[in-house]
């Protein structure tokens, strides 16, 4: 049974379902999942931290193709500063990439960021080296990691929503976490970089050996001409797209309605980027460079060989892990695990940062971060879930706001990551500068865990407060379908703004929903 009469609305297509008559209908829990769009989205995902983690890990030879004049620290940070440039960027590529996810389709706005995203991969590995064009060649890789950054901001925000969309809603969190254990794109760029340093010679390296695995972007091109066929519409967008309420403009509703729930929004993901980077891009380059580990001045400075191989191996032992997290999260719901990897951080992390900096072991090394890996598998694997379940209730906004909240905490800390870790270590020394790189991990450990705990003690209040007004039956009268008149009459009031309705508006996320509270209840529970 629909909630608008089809005489109300004629071709319309309800937003709003009550349970229809038909059981096979109801049985959302059952629906099946298009895997090859599935893989779509999840390749799209995988070439996204590939493409992203290349220039972390082949830093030392592109700073001395593009700085060669530049001290060795230096070069670094200066390489480590356009790897930021490119997620300043990112959060443009979402208020894009997300207009056009809200207004057009989830399955356009993907296809369109995915072609993007192999350019400017491929011309990286094109670009001549310092001494052929001079500096025109760190300004080249600057606008390439510009355009680079405005298409990973809308491949991440169009993918996620469309897997979360797409997928059978009581086995959401297990699916999500699947896409979220793409970002082992970052195991096969360190994974490049083993073989290829144990294939070519130090010269060679610099010379060619690190443009190679740039040059893997045409493959992309080629996966997504190929992809354009297999990505489907998901119902979601299928009910707004024939709805009456869908956003003209989604990004000045963004900014007039939801800038409160952004700056939550970019606060929560902080510890996801930092930690992802930290542990998997800046921890080997740190325990491999001879300039990092302070060489120059102590020749008795132990570098490790091994630590891109290391980091292949923890980035292939936590993928279960993080899929065995998003199981147990469709089970029991996502607080223990976020809460349990904010508290491993906050006080483990400093100690093992301090025992990175002073091993002399590979055997260590590889356990310690480990333990860190271990401590962020909890989170890793149900927060892709926790973001658009709790955060993002409204469909019609839904690519936009994470476009825009997910990109800006990556840019503000995930591409700062490996910049703050080597400032920290240049400045303060290799044992000081990991330690306050390991404070600072566990800083934002808290400040995210605290946005958590604060978003679900108001998702449960106003909860509360839907029980209650159901309870005492406050709506519109008993009739279950609503004329067009009386719902523009709601949507003026103001009603249309409240989280709680929100919640009841995609019939794929939550379903039915048979009685609307009153104006004056609504802006009871908007507070």
């Amino acid at each position: 049974m629909q909630v608008l009469s089809q005489h109300d609305i004629d071709e319309h297509q309800p937003l709003l379902k009550t349970a229809p008559d038909d059981p096979q209908d109801t049985d959302l829990d059952e629906q099946h999942i298009d895997v090859r769009s599935f893989l779509v989205a999840c390749g799209a995902n995988l070439y996204e931290y590939y493409d992203f983690a290349l220039l972390g890990f082949f830093s030392h030879e592109i700073s001395f193709s593009l700085f060669p004049d530049v001290p060795g620290a230096t070069a670094i940070i200066l390489l480590y500063s356009l790897f930021a440039v490119g997620f300043v960027a990112r959060p443009f590529g979402g208020i894009v990439f997300g207009y056009f996810g809200d207004r057009y389709g989830r399955k356009s706005s993907l296809r369109m960021a995915m072609l993007l995203m192999s350019v400017p991969t491929f011309l990286t590995g094109c670009i001549p080296s310092y001494e052929y064009i001079g500096y025109w060649a760190p300004v080249i890789l600057l606008l390439l990691r510009v355009l680079q950054g405005l298409s990973t901001g809308g491949e991440n925000s169009s993918a996620s929503i469309y897997i979360y969309e797409s997928v059978p809603r009581n086995k959401r969190a297990f699916w999500l976490s699947i896409f979220g254990i793409c970002s082992s794109g970052t195991l096969i760029a360190s994974l490049s970089h083993v073989i290829l340093q144990n294939t070519l010679t130090s010269d060679q390296m610099v010379t060619f050996g690190w443009r190679i695995p740039f040059f893997l972007g045409l493959g992309l091109f080629i996966f997504s001409l190929w992809a354009k066929n297999v990505l489907k519409t998901t119902e979601t967008f299928s009910h707004l797209e024939s709805s009456p309420y869908i956003h003209h403009n989604p990004i000045t509703y963004v900014c007039s309605h939801n800038l409160c729930l952004l700056i939550q929004f970019v606060l929560i993901s902080s510890i996801q980027h930092a930690s992802a980077y930290l542990l998997f891009v800046f921890l080997p380059s740190f325990l491999s460079s001879d300039v990092m580990r302070g060489y120059n001045i102590d020749p008795d400075a132990y570098i490790d060989t091994y630590a891109y191989s290391i980091n292949c191996i923890n980035s292939v032992l936590f993928l279960p892990l993080c899929v065995l997290v998003g199981y147990l999260t469709d089970r029991y719901g996502a607080m223990p695990f976020l809460s349990t990897s904010a508290i491993m951080i906050t006080f483990s992390a400093p100690f093992l940062f301090y025992g990175l900096a002073i091993s002399r072991s590979p055997i260590l090394d590889w356990f310690l971060q480990f333990l860190l890996v271990m401590s962020c598998v909890p989170m890793w694997g149900c927060i892709f879930f926790w973001y658009i379940n709790v955060l993002l209730p409204d469909p019609r906004t839904r690519v936009t706001m994470y476009g825009v909240g997910y990109n800006l905490g990556a840019s503000v800390f995930g591409g700062t990551a490996s910049l703050i870790g080597a400032s920290l270590v240049q400045v303060e020394g290799p044992v000081r500068g990991m330690v306050f790189t390991g404070i600072w991990m566990s800083a934002l450990a808290i400040v995210s865990i605290c946005c958590i705990w604060y978003i679900d003690h108001r998702e449960k209040r106003l909860q509360r407060i839907d029980r209650e007004r159901q309870r005492q039956r406050i709506g519109i009268g008993g009739d279950k379908s609503w004329s067009q008149q009386q719902l523009e009459g709601l949507k003026a009031g103001g009603r249309f703004t409240s989280t709680w309705y929100l919640k009841q508006l995609d019939p794929i996320t939550e379903g039915s929903y048979e009685t609307l509270p009153t104006t004056e209840s609504a802006e009871k529970i908007l507070g």
